[in-house]
């Protein structure tokens, strides 16, 4: 069969429909993600005529339930197909999950929740009443037994259990224990003390009169005539898909008893592997239905706030190039201005008293800036990523009648060096860069100041936050002394520069969107060069 892809990436893709997997996908559905069901229509319990103990449902078919739940995640347009996960495999920063129509799916995430199978004693005749009257679970059946002659089927040390938890429901329980099986001599003590007979001795067979129960045929060739038959099964999950991810079940144990198998998860429902999530009896061989139920909710949960921080997290890259990257400044400055094309007013404060010489305007934009220096007097060099900012620079120069005093250079400051250059003022009027990068800045342009020479560094206050002129910037602004580090000479050495100005500073705006006079705050750093 050829195998067809679909065109779009799911956010979650569910490996089983049953209450674990559809819960999980409600929880997501309602949270707006794109999820996909794959079912093959095999719930655990679908042998059982009722469940039991899921509040506001009680007694209802299981089959019922689950159709149910279907239409209700498809409510929230979650979608269901009926089919078998035969493969999962990582496809990048996804998965690529594959069924067995041929169908394969890309998915963000993976949630297991199906492939519970229950393995049964090799007892004749016990499979093929299973779910009727051969019973595993007080919770779920036991009511409905109640009263009856029952067995129970000791496969294992932790049959006593069964044994004690059935007796409270009738006053006829009998255990049957297996060839092989040891009861501790505490448990046999209790068993007797509440009444519970014990029979010693793998049963035969199942006898049936047509479709009803009459008992277990037991090794001696005597029928123990009863109406219930309690085993214990071995819950084994089936998810070969998941082994070349490198995930496999392991061994589910209460006090040192091997009781199946199931897939390991952490709190938050996730496996070993990144993305890979479980819910459900996949995870927890005891688990009811309504506990299923429960658990796959909260792991859907748990991923949508997984897959809301990976959203973020990229938003927030986007944003930053946006702001920071040379692309996103190229069709900034390729479209209309951007800038008043007036000087800031901070450089023409600190620079107005100095005597002119060469000056490095760092970030220079359309040029504001490199042109007022120039009519001062100043050989400037004007440097910026963007080489449509240095266009428009040179385009602001010639319309001054100063492009014989402004010279464009191309480069990225994060990464610049002034290889021995200098000059004797170097400006950076709001530059800006994300988590503390501005220091890593100041060294570099430190470097560039010749001796007597200026660092001038200008940037928006955090005081500005309140003036919702930088909302999302929390992180990009900064003060003047938290600069200072950049200025810090080599250990043992001298200082080499002196700080003159290290201060915030207001001035007045107009808000760009309310249209009125705010107050805002500029971060001010002024040093001179010792040496």
């Amino acid at each position: 069969m050829l195998g067809v892809m679909s065109d779009e990436t799911y956010d979650v893709v569910v490996v089983g429909g049953g209450a674990a997997g559809l819960s999980g996908a409600m929880a997501l559905g309602r949270s707006r993600r794109r999820v996909l069901v794959v079912d093959a229509g095999e719930p655990r319990n679908a042998p059982a005529d009722h469940a039991h103990n899921y509040l506001g449902r009680e007694g209802v078919p299981p089959l019922e339930l689950l159709e149910d739940g279907r239409a209700e995640v498809a409510s929230y347009g979650v979608e269901v197909v009926t089919d078998r996960v035969v493969g999962v495999e990582r496809s990048g920063a996804a998965f690529l999950v594959t069924s067995a129509s041929g169908r394969t799916d890309r998915a963000r995430r993976v949630l297991v929740t199906g492939g519970v199978v229950d393995e049964l004693p090799d007892v004749p005749g016990l499979a093929e009443r299973w779910g009727r009257d051969v019973l595993h679970c007080p919770y779920c059946h036991g009511w409905e037994v109640r009263d009856q002659p029952i067995a129970v089927l000791a496969t294992s040390p932790m049959a006593a259990h069964h044994g004690l938890l059935f007796r409270q429901l009738s006053d006829d329980v009998v255990m049957v224990v297996a060839d092989g099986t040891e009861l501790p001599d505490a448990d046999l003590e209790r068993l007797a003390a509440i009444g519970v007979r014990v029979e010693v001795g793998t049963p035969r067979e199942v006898v049936t009169d047509g479709d009803r129960l009459v008992g277990l045929r037991l090794a001696d060739g005597s029928v123990l005539e009863r109406e219930a038959i309690v085993v214990a099964t071995t819950p084994r999950v089936q998810a070969d898909f998941l082994w070349p991810l490198g995930l496999r079940p392991q061994p589910f144990e209460m006090n040192g008893v091997v009781l199946g198998s199931v897939i390991g998860v952490e709190a938050t429902g996730a496996t070993s592997v990144p993305g890979v999530f479980a819910a459900g009896n996949a995870t927890d061989v005891s688990m009811t239905l309504m506990a299923s139920a429960a658990h796959g909710m909260r792991v859907g949960a748990f991923i949508n706030a997984e897959l809301a921080g990976e959203d973020a997290a990229r938003a927030v890259q986007a944003h930053r190039e946006q702001l920071f990257e040379p692309a996103a400044w190229e069709e900034r400055y390729s479209g209309e201005r951007v800038w008043s094309g007036r000087a800031n007013p901070q450089l023409v404060a600190e620079a107005a008293d100095l005597s002119p010489g060469r000056a490095l305007d760092v970030g220079c934009g359309e040029g504001g800036d490199a042109v007022w220096l120039a009519t001062q007097g100043w050989s400037v060099t004007a440097l910026d990523f963007a080489a449509a900012a240095l266009s428009r620079t040179s385009a602001a120069a010639v319309e001054a009648g100063v492009a014989d005093l402004v010279v464009t250079r191309q480069a990225d400051v994060r990464a610049w060096s002034p290889d021995g250059e200098t000059w004797d003022l170097v400006s950076a009027q709001f530059l800006h860069l994300p988590d503390g990068g501005m220091v890593d800045v100041v060294r570099r342009l430190a470097a560039a100041v010749a001796p007597g020479g200026t660092l001038l560094v200008v940037g928006h206050h955090p005081d500005d936050h309140s003036t919702g002129l930088r909302h999302g910037h929390h992180s990009f602004l900064y003060t003047a002394d938290s600069l200072l580090p950049g200025l810090a000479p080599a250990p043992g050495t001298d200082p080499a520069f002196e700080v003159e100005v290290c201060e915030s500073r207001s001035r007045t705006a107009t808000h760009p969107h309310s249209g009125e006079e705010v107050t805002v705050h500029d971060a001010v750093l002024r040093a001179r060069r010792l040496r």
